[in-house]
């Protein structure tokens, strides 16, 4: 059994928009510079999906590869 334990969230959490390139379509390249450009400004920690109430309007599809793609790019650099 694992000894996985949550890790403590503290410090700046910056909530991210969803980058658009059209209708129900993330902009990847987008996404990438987004996150980047927070990491590199120091925030601790990237909350993605919930804090401008876009998710119920985008599609199931939308949202986990939002989730893919930004665990990807953040890297275990700060929690998501």
């Amino acid at each position: 059994m694992s000894d996985a334990r949550p890790q403590k969230i503290n410090g700046i959490v910056t909530p991210l928009i969803t980058p658009l390139s059209d209708r129900d379509v993330l902009d990847v390249q987008g996404l990438e510079r987004l996150i980047d450009h927070v990491l590199d400004a120091g925030v601790n920690s990237i909350f993605i999906l919930g804090t401008s109430g876009e998710a119920p309007s985008l599609s199931y599809q939308l949202r986990r590869e939002m989730i893919q793609r930004s665990i990807e790019f953040v890297c275990n650099r700060v929690p998501i």
